[in-house]
């Protein structure tokens, strides 16, 4: 039983760590590391803990400001992810990537002047593997759990924010959003169906709904496993309609997570968080 559990543990850590590693190569390819992004004009400092704790450390200026630097940061998280991959029984090798990882999100945060969230599906998938191989199905049942009050409480705050009792927001949302899109790539295939969506108020709106629909669901998910097959169908089809429908880059970094609802160790037994 030990042994089952060493070799799954292995082999869905080399599985994630793999999969980060070529999303990190991809985001490279398209200009979305520390060397390529540049300082936004438009930064809300205001009370961002996060903000003034990183110009306090000095690690903007000694990473972000020096081009080698900044590639050598890029170079050293890519090659943690494939160590900690090849070395799957060393967990320093993947908590060192994770720190990365989290810092690389922060300052990617930091330069660009607004927080964005394509990073956090890779947080929780890689969480269960800082952690003994006797821990994975523990570990992992946390995570799961995260990742289920992320998708719901995505959901219950575009409940109360009310956004849905308006037939035409998501409509406008998309006007708003693709402007720029619809007007030099008018003959774009996503131009073409978001123009559709705009156009039809009706159908943009259960399109909102459904996806607020999908992400409350998960509140299902805390109390048991079930349904998990059907929540990885969610989270595949909520990020495939984002996007295709928004272009918002976090299908990778979200979709990483459906590993958590099918693993083997956490997916035989129904269990609860009580």
């Amino acid at each position: 039983m030990r042994q089952n559990k060493v070799d799954s543990y292995r082999f869905w850590k080399r599985a994630v760590l793999l999969f980060v590693a070529a999303a990190m190569c991809w985001f490279w390819y398209s200009g979305m590391m520390l060397q390529h992004v540049w300082d936004s004009p438009f930064q809300y400092r205001g009370a961002d803990p996060a903000y003034w704790l990183l110009s306090a450390s000095g690690l903007p200026s000694l990473i972000l400001y020096s081009e080698w630097t900044a590639w050598g940061f890029s170079v050293a998280l890519i090659g943690l992810l494939l160590l900690a991959a090849l070395f799957a029984e060393q967990r320093g090798f993947a908590i060192a990537a994770g720190l990365l990882l989290l810092l690389y999100q922060l300052l990617f945060n930091y330069k660009i002047g607004y927080h964005t969230h394509h990073l956090y599906g890779f947080q929780f998938a890689m969480l269960p593997f800082y952690f003994k191989p006797e821990m994975f199905s523990v570990s992992a049942s946390f995570a799961r759990i995260m990742a289920c009050l992320t998708y719901f409480f995505a959901g219950f705050f575009k409940l109360i924010g009310g956004g849905w009792l308006h037939i035409d927001s998501f409509s406008n949302t998309l006007q708003n959003q693709h402007a720029a899109s619809l007007y030099f790539y008018p003959d774009a295939l996503r131009s073409k169906l978001v123009f559709f969506m705009i156009q039809h108020t009706t159908l943009s709106g259960i399109v909102f709904i459904s996806a607020m629909l999908l992400q409350l669901s998960f509140a299902a998910g805390l109390f048991s496993r079930r349904i998990d097959r059907w929540l990885v169908f969610f989270i595949l089809t909520f990020h495939a309609m984002d996007w295709f429908l928004m272009n918002l880059g976090v299908f990778m970094g979200m979709t990483v997570m459906v590993y958590l609802f099918i693993q083997e160790e956490t997916g035989k037994k129904e269990t609860s968080i009580f």
